[in-house]
């Protein structure tokens, strides 16, 4: 996970990662934007993905990719209170995995970029995401001791802050 935010923040402070216009932020922009999906030997040689009304889907026999944006939130991550996004997305490679990855989008100086990533874990499944004082507070069940894979049932409630280009669970 440390690899995949120091990636993140690298491509970030190169102006890689595509960028929104701040005053134009809606639900149908972030369904319709670029995500990053981690690879699988290294977390930093990922891929990005244009979403299309939220999907993707890649059908190729020797690589299969499936990502659905699963939910957003809109609100305001820090105390300039420019608009921000929480989105939270998850992606299949042909397997039975389903990886959930969040992700803060927020304003820079009149753009909105993807600026922080985190991933919540496989099959984790979300009961609701908001964006509170600032916070990013997701609601979900992740994975007991003896629960298996598809089916989780302890429910969390993570709250995470935006610190530079990390999100840091409080």
């Amino acid at each position: 996970m440390i690899r995949i935010a120091a990636f993140f923040a690298c491509l970030v402070l190169s102006g890689a990662i595509p960028q929104i216009n701040a005053a134009e932020l809606t639900v149908s922009q972030l369904k319709n934007s670029q995500y990053f999906i981690p690879g699988w030997e290294d977390a930093n040689q990922g891929e990005w993905v244009q979403l299309k009304d939220g999907k993707y889907n890649r059908d190729e026999p020797d690589h299969i990719l499936v990502v659905e944006i699963v939910d957003i939130a809109l609100g305001q991550l820090s105390l300039e209170k420019k608009p921000a996004a929480a989105v939270v997305y998850g992606y299949g490679t042909g397997g039975t995995g389903f990886f959930v990855m969040l992700c803060a989008v927020i304003d820079d100086q009149g753009k909105l970029k993807h600026s922080a990533l985190v991933d919540l874990e496989d099959r984790v499944k979300i009961n609701s995401l908001s964006i509170k004082s600032g916070k990013i507070v997701v609601d979900m069940l992740v994975h007991g001791p003896h629960d298996p894979a598809p089916f989780p049932t302890v429910r969390k409630i993570a709250a995470y802050t935006l610190a530079g280009n990390k999100l840091v669970e409080k």
